[in-house]
């Protein structure tokens, strides 16, 4: 006595497969730029504010696949922001000197006035460390996107 087995359809289980790689790789790029949006969102909230450029000049930039890694970002292309996000905090009183014109005690416990008189973005000052404490804010919801591109997925949308 014999049995056989045999299983086909394994051409449409692999398109199948197929489509939904493509279908993966394009949620997940859709959830990284809403990510990356509110990254944006809090790295400019939680930056110090003097003139407005360091805030005006943080972008997300563009999410794209490199090979197996989708790559999305934020950050400033002024010269100082760097120094801003990481320079220690100078906690004395000081006055700030502007093209020659003295503000006295502008800056106190490490901010400027401008940036003592932002609101606070998810129970955070602005200062130091914007962009990372953006991140480190926003991690549940980073899982949350990719979780939800990871259903949509699998839920064939």
């Amino acid at each position: 006595m014999n049995f056989s087995f045999n299983l086909d359809g394994l051409a449409a289980f692999e398109k199948s497969l197929k489509d939904m790689e493509k279908d993966f790789k394009r949620n997940a790029q859709a959830g990284m730029v809403e990510y990356s949006t509110l990254a944006e969102e809090g790295s400019k909230s939680l930056a110090p504010r003097d003139s407005g450029d360091l805030e005006t000049s943080i972008q997300s930039q563009p999410v794209a696949w490199k090979g197996d890694v989708i790559e999305g970002s934020v950050g400033s292309n002024l010269s100082y922001a760097l120094r801003r996000h990481e320079a220690p905090e100078r906690l004395e009183e000081r006055d700030k000197y502007d093209n020659g014109i003295r503000e006295a005690d502008y800056y106190k416990d490490g901010k400027g006035r401008r940036t003592r008189q932002k609101a606070t973005w998810r129970g955070q000052m602005p200062g130091r460390k914007y962009i990372e404490r953006a991140v480190v804010a926003t991690e549940e919801e980073f899982e949350q996107i990719m979780a939800e591109a990871l259903e949509k997925t699998l839920g064939g949308n």
